[in-house]
């Protein structure tokens, strides 16, 4: 039995649900975290897109020049930017999912996740496979691998 914590896009996780349900996987959790890797919190107006929440308008805001402000659908309204134009945002929106999962469906779930999320750019995110100990349900009692299905 292991632990599969993948931190992925923002914007990829209807997709990445989908494909978890498409292989039989039924549990997992999304949480919303924020966090910073290799590309150290900077995005580019390309990577931005159409996935601009709130909050990284507001900092974005803060970064551009007065009377240029961030648009959700373009990225950047009314400014002369270029695509290539990065931002240092500090720390970037993303989902943790978390699941625990068979020793035999670790890769067949690792690769879904990896398919589903992987566009050749900075920020694609991590996934860690970690062992685990035990799992109990709470409602019966059952442990082990038991409890998973």
């Amino acid at each position: 039995m292991k632990q599969i914590i993948a931190i992925v896009r923002d914007d990829r996780v209807e997709d990445t649900k989908e494909a978890l349900e498409a292989i039989g996987v039924r549990g997992v959790t999304f949480l919303y975290v924020t966090g910073r890797g290799e590309q150290k919190g900077r995005v580019s107006a390309r990577e931005l897109g159409g996935s601009l929440n709130r909050n990284m308008r507001m900092q974005l805001a803060s970064a551009l020049p007065a009377g240029v402000l961030p648009d959700s659908a373009t990225g950047v309204t009314g400014s002369p930017l270029n695509q290539d134009t990065e931002f240092a945002l500090g720390f970037l929106p993303k989902r943790m999912l978390i699941l625990i999962a068979c020793d035999n469906e670790i890769n067949r779930i690792v690769q879904a996740i990896v398919n589903v999320n992987q566009t050749g750019c900075h920020g694609d995110g991590r996934i860690f496979i970690c062992p685990m100990i035990s799992a109990i349900r709470v409602r019966t009692g059952e442990q082990g691998d038991k409890a998973l299905s």
